[in-house]
């Protein structure tokens, strides 16, 4: 038994298809109905290698990113305390006491 194999396969090559026999004691066909279901689309190693390469960068600018964005979020937080200077006898004394929210207005606006 043969298998006939159809590569690069279009929506268009659906059709009819006959498979004609010969040899000494004589000839037979048989004919079929071929229905291309979905175009092969096929990935070469190089295209891969592109895909591959391109999801490797973008991860890597996905994680800078991402470093960056909580750097800047680090460096511009609110203060949790504010200073405090007390002056004594012509001494300076700096306390941090913590923010009241109660008490104080935000400083940002």
């Amino acid at each position: 038994m043969e298998r006939l194999t159809l590569h690069s396969v279009k929506l268009s090559d659906t059709g009819w298809y006959t498979c004609v026999v010969n040899n000494i004691y004589g000839q037979i066909q048989q004919s079929a109905w071929i229905a291309v279901l979905m175009e092969e689309s096929f990935v070469s190693p190089s295209d891969s290698y592109y895909l591959f390469a391109a999801a490797g960068v973008s991860f890597i600018v996905f994680v800078a990113s991402v470093i960056i964005i909580a750097t800047c979020w680090q460096r511009h937080r609110p203060p949790k305390s504010r200073p405090l200077v007390l002056r004594e006898n012509s001494m300076y004394f700096q306390l941090n006491l913590p923010i009241d929210p109660q008490w104080e207005i935000n400083r940002n606006q």
